[in-house]
């Protein structure tokens, strides 16, 4: 299935230390009239799943409008990215659901409120997103919505021992679909060290969370964990980027507001991704996407044994 997202600007009420929005003065949401141009190109080009991120873009002013239109012209799945705190209001959700939304990614960090709200930076925004997924998960249960809700969780040093504790409080409200994003040290997240993890030390939690998926049943992926640090072929399966549908992302939140569009796959691999000179005999090599160049710039290739 052809899957593209648009990017409806960077506007949000949310502050999150890891963003990788780093530009405070572009928070801002693309008009209408664009989005709804770029619908229209998407359903011509063949796509059939369409995404909508920013920012936050259950705060766009015509949130029902672009969801509606997507809906009329027929794409199959209608995804919205988001971190979930104006769900805490039912009548809205409904509305939202109604109007076409069929597939949620929700970003929640931490089940400790604490955690959450620090990595935030909006104190009260944990309750309004368990809340939020509370609804969310109520209306799946009810058949209303059918689509995957999925939970977005960054993994830094700020939650990654607590992790396991997070998965199974997540999992004992409902959520079934989990993606553990490894931190990028991009955007805003440069400006906040106390997130910096290296693999080093979360490689020791990772087969913990495999172990969790295995006996619960939970669909987990990880993003940012490179190939040969797993290792272990039966566990490559939990590698997102040998799983995820190729993404076609259309975005305007760049300074100038100028039109952005790439294949996010491809972006990640040949823009943001570096591999060792050495990688090319590893066996993983056609697999992997390789490691975060700011992840190398601060850490180094000394963890990697070539």
């Amino acid at each position: 299935m052809k899957n593209i997202e648009i990017n409806i600007g960077n506007a949000c009420n949310n502050a999150c230390q890891f963003c990788m929005i780093e530009d405070e003065d572009s928070r801002a949401f693309v008009n209408f009239e664009t989005i709804k141009q770029e619908i229209f190109l998407a359903k011509k080009q063949g796509f059939e799943s369409i995404g909508f991120l920013g920012g936050e873009f259950t705060l766009h002013p015509q949130l029902m409008r672009i969801l509606k239109l997507a809906k009329l012209l027929g794409f199959k799945i209608i995804h919205i990215i988001s971190n979930g705190r104006t769900y805490s209001n039912l009548d809205f959700l409904q509305q939202i659901v109604e109007a076409g939304a069929n597939r949620f990614s929700v970003s929640i960090h931490s089940h400790l409120p604490a955690v959450e709200d620090t990595l935030t930076q909006r104190p009260g925004g944990f309750l309004e997103k368990i809340a939020g997924l509370k609804n969310l998960l109520a209306l799946q249960q009810q058949g209303i919505i059918k689509q995957s809700i999925c939970l977005n969780f960054v993994i830094n040093a700020l939650n990654y021992q607590e992790l396991i504790a997070s998965l199974r409080y997540f999992y004992d409200l409902g959520v079934r679909d989990f993606r553990l994003n490894f931190v990028w040290l991009f955007g805003r997240a440069q400006k906040y060290p106390q997130l910096v993890l290296s693999y080093a030390q979360f490689l020791p939690e990772l087969d913990k969370v495999i172990a969790f998926s295995q006996t619960t049943g939970a669909n987990i992926s990880f993003e940012g964990i490179p190939a040969c640090l797993v290792k272990n072929p039966d566990k490559l399966k939990y590698l997102g980027e040998l799983k995820d549908l190729p993404t076609e992302v259309v975005a305007y939140n760049n300074t100038l507001g100028q039109r952005d569009n790439f294949n996010w796959q491809e972006r990640k691999k040949n823009e943001f991704k570096i591999k060792h000179q050495a990688c090319s005999a590893c066996q993983w090599y056609n697999i992997c996407d390789g490691v975060w160049k700011s992840y190398i710039d601060h850490f180094g290739w000394s963890e990697f044994k070539f």
